[in-house]
């Protein structure tokens, strides 16, 4: 019936076991899916440190621009697309052809917001007259999700001019229609040399399937015509394309314009510099935050912190009945002289000894676990930064498995009882079920 008993017992322990190990499973996954959206979402947006890699107009040769910088970070920089009050503002990159910029960013990482792409089939200096222009929808406005927001007559009719700033010049933007399309229209996708014979039947197409639209250009004179492509959730294959005209703008212009634009960036949408950032990291590992989670674990266990912590009282209460009990059978056995009894009494008092070296030891290890916890969350917010892509593991991984080491030492020496009990006629009936150990 004994070993019934026990093969029961440890059944029902390797259930809680992996009850509770499927539960952390579930809960860290649904953490890194909620973390997965928030970096892809937050870092869709143009960073502080990116933007001022922005090219300036360069007043000593008229209508150039200088790309140096960016082209430093990415050789397949063209240009830099803004479009005024919104968050388009992004530099324009050209990939060897329309899927190798769909899924990367400027730095070449992968991400699912992906970068704003010309079309590979667009000379990468602008010099053909239509041009497309791909970008990721993304909800919460980043990338070319604003584009949507032209759908709506009133934001159309407010938000008409942007910048496009390339090799050969900087160049105003000017909105002039929006429309819903099919991934393989051939009208708005083909990429054609001669946009100036096929701009009639763009027009004609605009005028028949543009949800909003202002005077459309007769023709393409000196400038250029742009598409720029999102997609849409609505439909598979559905876009939405804003179409815009592009003409040259001389310096001085230029110069203004780009005023207007340093005062028009969304700064609350830029990202602040995150902890972590004064120490070059470009990543976070999974091990390292594995192993703060170990050590939060270690201090506070998920399913056994009662058992844990309330050792701590019971060691108290129980050395606080022993010594009552050994001053007691103390002055019996110097009355009855019982030499035996006088020895269970000197065994209780090391007994209670031990429980009060064992309770101060806890207190020691609460503390030195708590300060450990923090160590370790303050070294991984000093090295890791949770804005960038996921690794296994870096440079403070040691680090971080000897701390989370040093905390599970110190919890095996400081909250497990090696000492002496108490024999079961000294104690009563409830504290028979009670364990000190850990």
């Amino acid at each position: 019936m004994k070993l019934l008993n026990k093969i029961a017992s440890a059944a029902n322990t390797l259930l809680m076991l992996a009850a509770a190990g499927a539960g952390v499973l579930m809960l860290a996954f649904g953490a890194y899916v909620l973390y997965d959206i928030r970096y892809t979402n937050q870092n869709a947006y143009i960073s502080q440190d990116l933007l001022q890699y922005r090219p300036k107009v360069a007043a000593e040769e008229e209508g150039t621009e200088t790309f140096d910088e960016l082209r430093k970070i990415n050789p397949d920089v063209v240009g830099w697309l803004e479009l005024f009050d919104t968050h388009i503002n992004y530099p324009l990159v050209q990939g060897r052809d329309d899927l190798e910029y769909l899924n990367k960013d400027i730095y070449g990482d992968s991400t699912l917001s992906g970068s704003i792409y010309l079309a590979s089939e667009n000379e990468r200096d602008f010099s053909d007259r239509y041009n497309l222009i791909y970008g990721h929808h993304m909800d919460n406005g980043a990338m070319f999700g604003d584009i949507r927001n032209f759908l709506d007559k009133e934001y159309f009719d407010s938000h008409q001019e942007g910048l496009l700033q390339t090799e050969n010049g900087t160049y105003l933007i000017k909105v002039f229609a929006c429309a819903y399309a099919d991934a393989y229209d051939n009208v708005i996708y083909n990429v054609s040399k001669d946009a100036d014979a096929k701009f009639p039947e763009l027009k004609k197409y605009l005028s028949e399937h543009a949800v909003q639209h202002r005077d459309i250009p007769q023709e393409l004179s000196d400038g250029m015509l742009i598409g720029l492509s999102t997609c849409t959730d609505v439909v598979t294959n559905g876009r939405i394309v804003l179409f815009v005209s592009a003409g040259p703008l001389s310096s001085e212009d230029a110069e203004k314009y780009m005023e207007r634009s340093s005062d028009d960036v969304p700064m609350e949408d830029i990202h602040r510099l995150p902890l972590g950032y004064f120490t070059d990291s470009d990543h976070w590992a999974l091990l390292n935050l594995l192993c703060v989670a170990e050590t939060f674990m270690i201090l506070l266990p998920i399913t056994a912190i009662r058992k844990k912590y309330r050792q701590i009282s019971y060691s108290k209460k129980l050395a606080k009945k022993l010594e009552e009990k050994g001053c007691y059978d103390s002055h019996e056995n110097y009355e009855n002289n019982d030499t035996e009894e006088r020895r269970c009494s000197e065994k209780n008092e090391e007994i209670c000894k031990q429980l009060r070296r064992f309770t101060d030891k806890m207190h020691i290890g609460m503390i030195l676990e708590c300060v450990l916890l923090i160590v370790s969350i303050v070294v991984f917010l000093m090295t890791e930064d949770l804005t960038k892509k996921m690794t296994l593991s870096d440079k403070w991984t040691g680090l971080m498995i000897v701390i989370a080491a040093v905390s599970l030492l110190i919890d095996h020496l400081t909250f497990c009882y090696k000492g002496k009990t108490p024999t079961k006629e000294k104690i009563s009936t409830r504290q028979k079920n009670e364990k000190v150990y850990s």
